[in-house]
């Protein structure tokens, strides 16, 4: 799912470089001085990018690569299209919200679809440690808060008082769209997407060389002890308080050996 909005991503820029500027006014987000804007573009504009600056799309690709990958496992493939394309939209609408008053006349770009990834992966895995550019190290929650504030500084000193051509209500308004798809929609059932169609490979799965449960002929009413389902019932409080990310390891273990239990009933 991943590898294919960055193919349609591409294919969509390939097209815009040889069709034209009415190609770019049918399909980008504009203002209505500009002729704008159309119901669709509040969602296509994030296909379509800088056609002078070829880093515009390749560092947003980067971002949706490593941002899809790490989500991925756990959203599953419907809820990260979901997350995605709420991201693009709030994002959208943030910026044509904001157009009227820092007198933008269009927008392109999958970046508010980035910020919506980092905000949901700073929130679902907050304590986690990350490699900023492969070298800097630091909590996945630092990354949110730091796209936060250059976001927000973005817009209030560059977008709306010195009108600068980058889109960083865009960037806020996806922002806020990756915390409204984890507050509504994750958080109301963190473990639905994980038996989507997504395959996790092998690479990817946290202990790939654990043994799997030995399967034996006949089963075993096994109930879990009442002090390990006051323990789970903690966990997934906390879960839905805080998100996955914020369990321990012991806390993991601990629904895993509940899980095995169940299994084994």
């Amino acid at each position: 799912m991943v590898l294919g909005i960055i193919i349609f991503n591409v294919v969509m820029y390939a097209v815009q470089l040889t069709a034209g500027e009415g190609y770019f006014r049918l399909f980008a987000l504009t203002a209505n001085e500009y002729g704008g804007p159309k119901l669709w573009s509040f969602l296509t504009y994030s296909f379509l990018h800088s056609p002078e600056n070829i880093g515009h799309i390749v560092g947003n690709m980067i971002g949706v690569f490593f941002l899809g990958r790490a989500l991925l496992p756990d959203l599953g493939e419907k809820r990260f299209v979901q997350l995605y394309l709420s991201s693009v939209v709030v994002g959208g609408f943030f910026w044509y919200i904001v157009s009227f008053a820092s007198g933008s006349l269009a927008v392109v770009g999958a970046s508010g679809a980035v910020f919506g990834l980092i905000t949901c992966f700073g929130l679902m895995y907050a304590e986690q440690d990350i490699y900023l550019m492969m070298v800097l190290r630091m909590k996945a929650k630092i990354l949110m808060y730091i796209s936060l504030g250059i976001a927000a500084f973005g817009l209030i000193f560059l977008e709306l008082l010195n009108g600068t051509g980058v889109a960083h209500s865009a960037h806020l308004g996806g922002m806020l769209g990756g915390y409204l798809f984890y507050k509504l929609i994750y958080l109301r059932n963190p473990k639905s997407g994980r038996n989507d169609t997504f395959k996790i490979p092998n690479w990817l799965k946290q202990n790939p060389s654990k043994p799997r449960a030995t399967a034996y002929p006949y089963k075993v009413n096994i109930a879990p002890p009442k002090d390990m389902k006051k323990e789970v019932d903690r966990i997934l409080d906390k879960i839905n308080s805080q998100g996955f990310g914020s369990l321990t390891a012991e806390e993991k273990k601990i629904l895993d050996e509940a899980g095995d239990l169940l299994k084994k009933r």
